[in-house]
């Protein structure tokens, strides 16, 4: 837990919220993870983060979300993750980013490392975003992206490879 507040932290350099809410997110998930109902004598704490960060903040990151070490939120506001969506390590999300289920099914995009998503793209049901991939601003994204590529548009296409084979 202490290695990955520390990631965030870094991070988040600048971004006094962005450090606050992962901050208490981690400490939320550290909570849940107390073995057998230990983590209600921590409900107090869950309660305040989805009081000031779901409801204040507009950020809805459930602590229950498989989150890597190093998540950069820029801005944050208009942020919805899926608690079945997996982000890697040092992934940057910025406001107004949706990631969630397509169909109802459950089925959730996952993020790996490196990744980073513009303001106000939509990555809906089980896609793989790979690592270093950058989804464009406003971005539609329901199908795979490509490791080391950019994607950009409605619905989104490859736009270029950031590093050549």
């Amino acid at each position: 837990m202490i290695p990955d507040i520390l990631q965030d932290w870094t991070a988040n350099h600048g971004s006094p919220k962005g450090r606050f809410v992962l901050v208490l997110f981690r400490i939320c998930q550290a909570i849940r993870k107390l073995p057998c109902g230990l983590w209600l004598l921590g409900s107090p704490v869950l309660a305040l983060y989805v009081f000031f960060v779901h409801w204040l903040l507009g950020i809805e990151l459930d602590y229950k979300t498989s989150v890597g070490a190093g998540l950069s939120l820029r801005h944050g506001v208009g942020l919805v993750v899926h608690q079945n969506v997996r982000i890697g390590s040092r992934c940057l999300l910025r406001q107004g980013v949706t990631l969630g289920e397509k169909s109802g099914d459950g089925r959730c995009p996952v993020l790996e490392d490196d990744v980073q998503i513009g303001a106000n793209a939509v990555v809906l049901g089980p896609v793989r975003i790979g690592r270093g991939a950058v989804v464009g601003a406003g971005s539609v994204v329901l199908h795979d992206v490509e490791p080391d590529s950019v994607v950009a548009g409605n619905p989104a296409r490859l736009i270029r490879t950031l590093k050549i084979p």
